[in-house]
């Protein structure tokens, strides 16, 4: 049985090797099937890992960019967007090992702890074939528009009582302007364990 101790901490210049691995891991279905060698889809992968890259850096200057870690080792990244009404849930992955183990309902579980507890409606972006729509589904999100690839998908804000809130205090860090993550705080890492 997979254990769900995790820590998050800020992503950092060193961390981009694997977030592009990640991201890679991501579209491998996707890209198996498209007959290219396996040079073009590594060039391919690259680039499309920089345009997103330059993405949340131009439309998420604020975000909070979080590698995800299970005892020392880097298993995934969680990225988001806090506004007055609305976090934005930019992105979530796990390696594919850790896909399917209740991991990632774990951490979205505490997200939407921290969102009800503040009032917050949360909305994202998912591809329309991706499982986890099922996922979100079952955590209250609906379909508030198809956007042909990707739903977009809302959660209302919950409410909560104070034994449900549990101390979600996470730094916020940002893209800089050399599109290197750098901490913007000094709030401490939380670590979580079952």
């Amino acid at each position: 049985m997979p254990t769900h101790n995790y820590n998050l901490r800020p992503q950092n210049s060193t961390d981009l090797a694997f977030i592009q691995h990640l991201y890679a891991s991501t579209r491998a279905a996707e890209m198996s099937g498209c007959g290219w060698p396996p040079e073009a889809i590594a060039e391919f992968l690259r680039q499309q890992f920089q345009l997103q890259l330059n993405y949340y850096q131009e439309h998420f200057p604020d975000g909070e960019f979080w590698l995800i870690e299970q005892e020392g080792r880097a298993i995934g990244r969680l990225y988001l967007s806090w506004g007055k009404t609305t976090l934005q849930l930019i992105d979530i992955a796990l390696l594919p090992e850790l896909r399917g183990t209740g991991l990632g309902s774990r951490l979205l579980n505490e997200v939407l702890a921290r969102t009800d507890a503040s009032g917050l409606a949360v909305t994202l972006h998912v591809e329309s074939q991706n499982p986890a729509v099922r996922l979100y589904q079952r955590l209250g999100f609906d379909i508030v528009a198809d956007k042909d690839v990707y739903l977009e998908m809302h959660r209302p804000p919950r409410s909560v009582t104070t034994d449900q809130v549990t101390d979600k205090a996470l730094p916020r860090i940002r893209l800089d302007q050399n599109q290197q993550p750098r901490h913007i705080s000094t709030e401490r890492t939380v670590t979580r364990s079952d």
